[in-house]
């Protein structure tokens, strides 16, 4: 078969079991909504790895982004998100920023603009050092920075770090042959600026500013 008809075939079920498990959880176990909105956040950054795996055709490969995009800008537009307490449409709006990223790190990765280590990086720091951030900092971060228009926690900030430096050297280390001072310094650099990015960007933003500022720094120092 096809790698790309694979691709799709194992895509759209894998984005619906992960929107499913989110809304099963908090309909279980009351999660908040902005777990649940984290836990699908997390669990779709996943899908890049599908794409990289299965995608040869960029056509095939935008099929996703664009059908997530529609979906969330359905859920956000059209208040379904209502009954699983998820009306802040300014928050809902990330839903619909993080495809539009995976969407354009797809076509800059096709067209060899940026290399696929530095894409990957990107969309695993957005989902998961985002990700983590926000639940763990929620739960555990009593401390918050002094931002009047954003309420994020000290403890959300250094989660945000850790998992951004994290990513970032397994991934240089994994697939690279850079020397590991240099793979620490840059690491260290992602780590540190994607969690200033994330700290003073709001309304879901930095679906967008976190990940492209990863990519700039990876693509300008390696």
């Amino acid at each position: 078969m096809n790698s790309n008809i694979l691709g799709l075939i194992i895509s759209f079920p894998f984005l619906a079991v992960v929107i499913a498990v989110g809304i099963l959880l908090k309909r279980l176990f009351s999660i908040s909504s902005e777990s649940m909105r984290k836990f699908i956040h997390i669990g779709v950054s996943n899908w890049w790895f599908i794409e990289v795996n299965y995608f040869t055709s960029l056509g095939y490969a935008l099929l996703g982004p664009i059908a997530f995009i529609i979906l969330n800008s359905l859920f956000t537009f059209l208040g379904w998100g209502k009954s699983l307490g998820m009306d802040d449409k300014k928050r809902n709006y990330g839903l619909i920023y993080f495809p539009i990223t995976l969407l354009i790190l797809v076509i800059l990765q096709f067209q060899g603009v940026v290399s696929s280590l530095s894409c990957t990086i990107s969309v695993m720091i957005m989902g998961y050092g985002d990700g983590l951030a926000a639940l763990i900092g929620a739960k555990w971060g009593k401390r918050k920075l002094p931002l009047s228009f954003a309420s994020k926690s000290y403890l959300g900030s250094l989660v945000m770090a850790v998992v951004s430096f994290i990513v970032t050297f397994i991934g240089l280390v994994a697939f690279t042959s850079v020397g590991l001072p240099t793979v620490v310094l840059v690491s260290l650099v992602v780590g540190l600026l994607c969690s200033a990015a994330e700290a003073v960007t709001p309304f879901g933003l930095d679906n967008i500013t976190v990940p492209f500022l990863a990519l700039l720094v990876l693509e300008v120092l390696l």
